[in-house]
This record gives C-alpha cells, structure tokens and sequence, in this order.
C-alpha cells in the first residue's frame, strides 16, 4: 500500500508553511504513512519528488494550494498520477483565487476556515470536491521549560506590518465606481468587529447598483485591497498600542511607526523554526486576526500550547470557544481605548502560569495534529473512491 505522504511549499514569510507543514505531519507514522515536505523553490525538487512518487504516494497536499496546479505535460499532474491532491485553504478566496478552482477530478479542496469556503461556493462555485477541515497547531516542547512568571519576554508580537495609509491612497487611481466602491467597504469594515468582508463589499457594491457576481474577479480584487488595509490597520493599531510599553514586536513592515518615547523594541523576522521557542519564554502572546468570523489564527493557539497568554482581536469563533479561557484576553479592535485596556493587560501583575492548563488543554483537544491528519487522510480517501463513480453528463 501507498505510503508517502507529499506536502508542497512554495515562497512563504520565514519558513513557515514549510516549518509548519513539517511538524503536522510528525503523527504520520501513527496512521501507517510517512510525511515528506517539498519546497517548489527548489530547482532539484523533481529529483525528490520521483523516487517518492515510483514508491507510491499515498496523497498530497499544499497550503494556500500549493502544489495543485502541477502540469504532467498538458494534465494536470495528480489526474496522470490518479493520486489525490488536497489544497489546504487558510487564505482568504480573494488572495489566490485560482486555488480555490483547480480543473482535475483528484484535486479536492479543504478549508480550515469555514467561511473561505462558503465565500468559495458563492463567487468562485469550484466544481471540486470541497470540505472544512480541523485547524491544527503543533505541541510545543519548551512549554514547561519557564515557569511563566519567570519568563524574559512580557509581550511579544510576531507580525508582518504595513502602513495602512499608502495602500489606500493608490485606490484614487482607480475607476470612479470602483474607488467609491472600496472606500465605503473600508470605512464600513473598519466599524465592524473581525468578520469576513467578501459579502461586506459585494453588498455595498449592490447598493451602489453595481453588480459583479458575473465578473467575480472584479469583485474579488476589490476585495482583496479593502481584506490588505484593513487588516494592515487592525495589526497597525495594535503595534501602535504597543509602543509606549516595553514589548517586542518582531517582523519587517513597521518602519512607518513613531519610534519617540517608544519603549517597545522592534526586531527583524526570525525563523519561524524559532517561534516555539519564543513562545514558550513569553507571557503574553499579541496577535490580530484575519478577515474570517468563524476561526482563529494559529498564533492565540500557539500561546495556549506554549503555557502563555493570548491577547487578540475578539470575532465570533473566539466569543463562543474563548470565553472561559483565563488566558484569553479578546479585544475589540474598535473600540477607542484600546491601547488603553492592552496597556492594563501590561501593566497588570497577576501570575497566570496556574491559570494556563486551560489553554493547554483547550489546544491539545480541539487543535491536535492528528484531527488535522485525519481530516486530510478521510478527504483523500474520497478523493480516491469518487473516482470509481460514473460521470454523469452536462
């Protein structure tokens, strides 16, 4: 029986998709399979690929789709091998919307974010096979290394920064209707706790009697300027917020910040390898969210996995699953004073180390790799029976 397990990797920030594709399939072996990872960066990765594939593959599978695409001459690559793909979708439909709809019958598509897919099944309408999968973070080894009183570093923020501002003015150099259409979206979503924007913008586009249902790329490029500013303005009013403490803030993007009086230092990206590791000498864990209601970013997860505390933008997924978490502190990004309420999180010395086995556990349950994999293996499995089944005639 097949047993090689194929993830792709593309160019991706610090090493993560690859660093993290790695450590998800560590459980592999559990479930029979080996797991491999293959950067298409890499001129030589057919090299690697072709011993695996002469073995037999098991399935494959990519972040953000990664992978999915692949030509064998003019087919795409898994209907010539007749293995199953899986394009593991994070992202927003409005990033890489070609990934969402990939011609080949092997190719299936699953969501960690349930509401990419029903953004998917609306504008893109992909005739694959699609399903939700569960969200996955790695355990974190160091976690019980520092007592979290002790730890060195009180608050940490791991994220790419961009200046809000430019990205909005280069919309005046766009048709009137479409400029008009974006402004009102931002302003709009800028009101609004985290959720998904795509029905935000096709809504006001509607009510400005434009219509791009037929025209989806239209509509999904609109969208992906109005998603880029205004989660480049949600993370800039948290780093904002940060500045006056003595946090870290880590990542390139953030030259456009004030640096007088600022006691926060700022530091270049790192690794994502090393991201446990700091994790597991933080305190509190700042993150910010995508444009999704119905999820969370790995980062809060990564805390409660790391024995620390996670202070993020609150959405709907967060109110209902987070609530009761004593190291969870959601915020609402709108709200005024919230450099004020991050300062008091700061500022405040209770030791929530006893407090952090609800997180752990919350993180080894509802977020395990092998729920992850098991998702991945049942998909594939799918995949590979449908194809058995007779296609049935336009």
């Amino acid at each position: 029986m097949a047993s090689n397990v194929v993830a792709f990797v593309g160019e991706n920030e610090n090493g993560i998709l690859a660093e993290l594709s790695r450590s998800l399939m560590e459980p592999l072996p559990g479930f029979g399979l080996r797991g491999h990872v293959i950067d298409l960066h890499d001129p030589d990765w057919p090299a690697r690929f072709q011993p695996l594939a002469m073995q037999g593959l098991a399935f494959g599978w990519g972040s953000a789709g990664i992978g999915s695409g692949l030509k064998a001459g003019e087919d795409n690559l898994w209907d010539a091998l007749r293995v199953p793909f899986v394009s593991v979708l994070a992202d927003t439909p409005c990033q890489l919307p070609a990934h969402h709809r990939i011609a080949a019958r092997h190719v299936a598509n699953g969501y960690t974010i349930a509401d990419w897919l029903d953004v998917q099944r609306r504008f893109i309408r992909s005739p694959q096979i699609s399903a939700t999968l569960p969200g996955a973070v790695p355990p974190n080894a160091e976690r019980d290394t520092i007592p979290w009183q002790e730890r060195p570093h009180r608050m940490v923020f791991v994220k790419t920064g961009e200046d809000p501002a430019p990205r909005r003015a280069g919309w005046q150099e766009w048709p009137a209707p479409l400029r008009a259409l974006a402004e009102e979206a931002a302003e709009e979503a800028a009101r609004r706790p985290t959720g998904e924007i795509t029905v935000l913008v096709a809504e006001i586009a509607v009510a400005r009697g434009l219509h791009l249902e037929e025209r989806p790329e239209i509509l999904l490029t609109v969208t992906r300027q109005v998603d880029l500013y205004i989660r480049a303005r949600r993370s800039d009013a948290f780093a904002r917020a940060l500045l006056p403490l003595g946090a870290t803030i880590i990542g390139r993007g953030w030259d456009h910040l004030p640096r007088d009086g600022a006691r926060a230092t700022l530091h270049p990206a790192i690794p994502a390898a090393e991201l446990s590791s700091l994790y597991a000498r933080t305190q509190f864990v700042v993150s910010t969210n995508p444009n999704f209601a119905r999820g969370i970013h790995e980062r809060p997860v990564n805390a409660f996995a790391a024995r620390a505390c996670a202070v993020s933008d609150e959405n709907a997924f967060t109110r209902e699953r987070f609530a009761a978490l004593p190291t969870w502190f959601g915020l609402d990004w709108t709200a005024p004073d919230l450099a004020d309420r991050i300062a008091a999180i700061f500022h405040d010395r209770t030791d929530h180390g006893p407090h952090t086995d609800a997180g752990l556990v919350l993180a080894g349950r509802d977020f395990a790799p092998e729920r992850f994999l098991r998702g991945l293996i049942d998909l594939a499995d799918l995949v590979r029976a449908t194809q058995a089944l007779p296609r049935l005639a336009a």
